[in-house]
């Protein structure tokens, strides 16, 4: 191996780059060969107590967080496993660069948000005594993780090394883990079932996290899928009250299952063996929505933290294979009385299928405090991270983020400090989007001290945001009523208010790891990676955390921040970014009860189509080339069949198609005579009885009318051209106001 060192001046006059890079060398997945490249980069310098330190915020966005150890940048990705075996790594490296005199300031831990990290002293801790490379390893590996089907683990390399005593930093230039999974060796988190998934959308979320997964060129982590079937969870007493809700995910194409607490049981224990249960039976469930308050429908508790705050989870339950945090379903919750859930039913009903005309949507607000700069993810201060957001969203299209910064930051934020009024008018105007960063507590964000009282103040009927609040305690809903419950709960004289959902921690809240998730779901926000679409409000949020978790792979409290997040709302709901338009559809007009094939065209490409009956998903397909085929099996019923085309951003087209019945008849009684068949230039219809008003219709087996003549006598002969029509089989339908018979007719 190779040591190249530079020392004093020519040390940091040289340019090293400063981004890594990860790429697979060899893809066994029992045999793992990933390496890390580290550029060149430029020397930063932050001067503490008049003692210039070295800054790494210009080339990272993470660090090492062990309280009073030198405070060096890290980078995770994640590859995929064999399903079973002992997993050891193997770490070799080709050259370091080593440097002279340099002063690298400790970490202050993972912090709190119930802190301000500059008020927070340096302490430098027993690594600064002890002649040595800190942290040693060049690579770790983290515990498997089981997501769904695959088994994973994520990899963490520390390419900067420092001595403390000796004043050494090293920067490793190339690095190779080899990572061995040994399959006559126990694992941990093992794969012991058979189940593949059996949907297509599974594929992109493993390349998207898996840098080893077949034509994967990214690392970036996005696994959880949004598309899929619901499993809902309520007391009895909310059955009627969420029914809307449920009628409404079916016929718009998700398969939901309403269990109450008399089937699953009440203990948190028996709703998670009953999801467990559910989802080992049905591999498709995505969403899991928990109606109730605390005291209906209890939360999970993983114990309490060294705060002696209980670790209160929801995510718990959607957390379903492997002792890992990795979420395989996502959980929302509405929290409240029948009353509330009403509330959140209509607001969902409007947000989904009759949004508010206007550009309320493109729409957004950052509110954030100036504390944590150094500290925060990517070193940045609160409002510095939120201000990198706005830049984003505008880009994107955002017409408006409003600035709501601690003190007179510049820019569009107003000088001095902003004030909950000014957030309450910013709201009711129109939004579509909130991000908080900053301090919080059970019922208020401290910037600005927007709280519970401003939100039952809000008027903003038709516009709903999706709040996204980095804070302590604004989703803490076990004893208490959060910030985040009364957003969801809101309503303005009798309708609804407030946001469409809210994601708050129910513990103090860490303070850099969350700020990840703000920035992952920015980027799928603006869809910065058009293979890695995610439209719901879970599917943006859940993956989001998931990202959180491989950045910080090897920090405790990024795993709290996954236990502990809370989401209240409907996780399937898709998000709004965009101003609503209209779907535009045709389809038959009837089909007969024997089913058939039928085609709906659309001219919104990729837009999903369903067609449902009393409650019943009967087949789902999706527009391409602006049209669809769906398959409808022999119906039971003589209901009509409802087609519902939706996509986010838009406004769903619903329609109905009428089902007729096929067979004899009195009607018929009456000797139609249908002839020629096969015919090739006319068919003839005629009958020993007068008719008048009678309805004659040819379709063909697409449920399309070919032939429609309205208000027709036959007192004789009828004569129907068929010159020109396509070969094949078609149904003639002879009908008046009280009887129908339908004949096939072949034409050749």
């Amino acid at each position: 191996m190779n040591k190249v060192n530079f020392y004093l001046f020519f040390a940091f006059m040289s340019v090293f780059t400063y981004s890594q890079t990860q790429k697979i060398i060899s893809s066994k997945r029992n045999n793992l060969t990933i390496s890390n490249t580290s550029r060149d980069y430029n020397a930063q310098k932050k001067t503490v107590n008049n003692v210039s330190y070295e800054d790494f915020s210009q080339i990272t966005k993470v660090y090492t967080m062990q309280k009073g150890a030198p405070s060096l940048p890290m980078y995770s990705t994640s590859v995929e496993l064999s399903k079973k075996g002992k997993v050891s790594i193997e770490v070799n490296y080709d050259s370091y660069v080593e440097y002279n005199d340099v002063n690298i300031l400790p970490s202050k831990g993972s912090l709190k948000r119930n802190v301000n990290p500059d008020l927070i002293p340096y302490e430098f801790g027993k690594e600064y005594t002890e002649n040595t490379f800190y942290p040693g390893k060049l690579a770790t590996i983290s515990d498997p993780f089981i997501l769904r089907s695959t088994r994973g683990i994520s990899v963490t390399y520390y390419p900067y090394q420092y001595n403390p005593v000796t004043k050494k930093l090293r920067i490793y230039k190339n690095i190779t883990a080899r990572v061995i999974t040994s399959e006559n060796e126990e694992g941990i988190n093992e794969i012991n079932f058979n189940r593949e998934d059996s949907n297509s959308d599974y594929e992109s979320v493993y390349q998207n996290l898996y840098l080893n997964r077949k034509n994967n060129t990214r690392a970036v982590a996005h696994p959880v899928r949004d598309r899929g079937e619901m499993l809902v969870i309520t007391p009895s007493t909310y059955t009627t009250t969420i029914q809307p809700f449920v009628n409404w995910k079916i016929e718009k194409g998700i398969k939901t299952t309403v269990a109450t607490l008399t089937q699953t049981g009440s203990t948190a224990t028996a709703i998670k063996t009953y999801i467990q249960n559910f989802y080992n039976a049905n591999p498709n469930l995505a969403f899991i929505v928990l109606v109730g308050d605390h005291e209906n429908l209890p939360s999970y508790s993983y114990g309490t933290t060294s705060a002696s705050e209980s670790l209160w989870s929801d995510s718990y339950y959607g957390q379903l294979a492997g002792t890992d945090l990795f979420p395989e379903v996502m959980v929302g919750r509405f929290s409240g009385s029948t009353t509330n859930v009403q509330t959140m039913v209509n607001r969902i009903l409007e947000y989904e299928t009759n949004p508010l005309t206007g550009n309320w949507m493109t729409k957004a607000i950052g509110i954030a405090s100036n504390e944590g700069a150094g500290n925060g993810d990517e070193g940045e201060a609160d409002y510095v991270h939120l201000r990198g957001l706005r830049t984003k969203l505008i880009g994107y299209g955002y017409t408006t983020v409003h600035e709501f910064y601690q003190g007179s930051q510049g820019g569009a934020d107003a000088a001095g400090e902003p004030t909950a009024a000014m957030v309450s008018t910013a709201i009711n105007q129109g939004a579509g989007l909130i991000n908080y960063t900053g301090h919080g507590d059970q019922s208020s964000f401290v910037t600005s001290g927007f709280s519970t009282t401003s939100v039952n103040g809000l008027t903003n009927t038709g516009m709903y945001p999706f709040v996204i609040s980095v804070a302590c305690n604004n989703g803490t809903f076990v004893g208490g009523t959060s910030l985040c419950e009364e957003f969801t709960r809101k309503a303005y004289n009798g309708t609804p208010a407030g946001a469409i959902a809210a994601c708050g921690s129910s513990i103090l809240m860490a303070w850099a790891e969350p700020m990840q998730t703000q920035d992952e779901m920015t980027e799928l926000i603006i869809r910065s990676d058009a293979l890695n679409v995610r439209t719901s409000l879970g599917g943006l949020f859940y993956n989001s955390q998931v990202s959180m978790l491989e950045t910080y792979a090897q920090n405790a409290s990024s795993k709290e921040v996954m236990q502990t997040w809370v989401f209240f709302g409907d996780p399937s709901t898709e998000f709004r970014s965009k101003v609503t338009t209209d779907i535009t559809a045709a389809h038959p007009a009837s089909i007969t009860q024997s089913g058939g094939n039928i085609t709906v065209t659309s001219n919104t490409e990729k837009a999903t189509v369903c067609i449902s009956q009393d409650n019943v998903i009967l087949a789902t397909a999706e527009i391409n080339s602006g049209t669809s085929s769906l398959t409808i099996p022999a119906l039971a019923s003589t209901n009509p069949l409802k087609v519902t085309v939706s996509k986010d951003n838009k406004k769903p087209y619903r329609g109905t198609i009428n089902v007729t019945t096929l067979g004899l008849s009195d009607f018929e009684h009456k000797t139609f005579l249908v002839y020629p068949n096969p015919a090739s230039d006319f068919i003839n219809i005629s009958s020993a009885t007068s008719f008048d008003n009678l309805n004659i219709a040819l379709f063909d087996t697409n449920g399309r009318t070919i032939i429609n003549k309205e208000n027709v006598s036959l007192d004789a002969n009828l004569s129907l051209p068929v010159t020109g029509i396509a070969s094949g089989l078609y149904l003639l339908e002879i009908s008046n106001n009280t009887h129908k018979s339908v004949f096939k007719i072949q034409v050749k």
